[in-house]
């Protein structure tokens, strides 16, 4: 109900000519959209933020093309290149297979410039990331017990999932698995356990929850996919030398596909940083960082601590409209000066 509410009053809004006036009082600012992955199955349902159904996709991007609102590269944003009202950035996060295997079509067709953050150590190790297989593992089962072990590691454990926390199960199983050196070993491990879920981890015989291969990768490239950095383990360690050695793992895989020097955009992974990371990246040659603060880019924005709007499976086009003509950000201003 209180979705239906909101959503009739943005409606109310729009045709009252208010998103009109709000893109013209923020038609200096720049949209920053972010995309995740995308479904094979029902993984848009499990997690509507991380993956997207490629129609809606497809959809976003032909609503993109016919809008009144550029589409832009962050380089010709920050570079000053461009400056045509109502700029649109599209940044995509890790990298997930789907931006290959389910979108690549629509990627082609418009050709929009897009930022694509890959996270480097799940692409080079082409494995499910495990933290997110399991948890959609233990979303989708109906099995109410699970026995797995790992014979190498001495390990036998007995599960009742009816009465246990799934997020610190998927954190102790991953600790469990962590500790095989071999990704083929894990892949193992992991696809036992959707065995023993009796959920499968493949669609169409194609492995879920994988990250980009370097052939996949230099595709996307061709069609203007700009690849750019992620850290390596997708984490953000406040320790210099931890946080240096995961850039610096991260630009060394990248550098396969492109020249070192021109990897210097960076998107916090989960979006966690704090002011400790902003010299660092500086020291590191990075020119831009976006984070998951929702809201828009203004023309004078700290380029190290970008805002973009998290598009997903459970936002409604007309929501999207707000975001991006700036109404909602207009109206979390004003909600929150009157907090205080």
């Amino acid at each position: 109900m209180r979705k239906k509410i909101k959503l009739s009053l943005l409606l109310a809004a729009k045709v009252l000519g208010v998103f009109w006036l709000c893109r013209l009082k923020y038609r200096k600012y720049t949209r920053i959209l972010c995309y995740h992955g995308f479904s094979y199955v029902d993984e848009h349902q499990f997690r509507p933020k991380l993956f997207m159904h490629p129609t809606t996709f497809s959809k976003r991007l032909d609503w993109l093309a016919k809008s009144q609102y550029s589409i832009v590269s962050l380089d010709d944003v920050v570079d000053g290149k461009k400056t045509a009202s109502n700029q649109v950035v599209l940044t995509m996060d890790d990298g997930w297979s789907g931006t290959f295997e389910l979108v690549y079509a629509d990627l082609l067709r418009h050709h929009f410039p897009l930022m694509l953050y890959v996270t480097s150590y799940y692409a080079e190790k082409q494995i499910p990331v495990l933290n997110v297989a399991l948890a959609y593992l233990l979303w989708k089962t109906e099995k109410i017990t699970l026995h797995f072990d790992i014979p190498e590691l001495g390990i036998s454990k007995n599960y009742q999932l009816s009465s246990i926390n799934r997020s610190v199960l998927v954190r102790e199983i991953c600790r469990f698995i962590d500790q095989l050196k071999n990704p083929a070993e894990r892949l193992e491990i992991l696809l036992k356990i959707a065995t023993l879920l009796d959920v499968s981890l493949k669609a169409d015989n194609r492995l879920m929850f994988r990250l980009l291969n370097v052939t996949e990768l230099t595709a996307l490239q061709k069609i203007n996919v700009d690849l750019q950095l992620h850290t390596h383990r997708h984490c953000s360690p406040i320790e210099i030398k931890s946080f240096d050695r995961e850039l610096e793992e991260n630009r060394n895989w990248l550098s396969q596909f492109k020249n070192i020097a021109e990897l210097r955009h960076f998107c916090y992974p989960s979006g966690e940083y704090s002011p400790a990371h902003l010299p660092l990246l500086k020291a590191n040659g990075i020119k831009t960082a976006t984070t998951t603060h929702i809201g828009l880019m203004a023309p004078a924005a700290d380029h190290l601590q970008i805002k973009r709007i998290l598009d997903g499976e459970d936002m409604e086009l007309i929501e999207l409209e707000a975001e991006l003509c700036g109404f909602s950000s207009l109206m979390r201003s004003i909600l929150k000066t009157g907090g205080h």
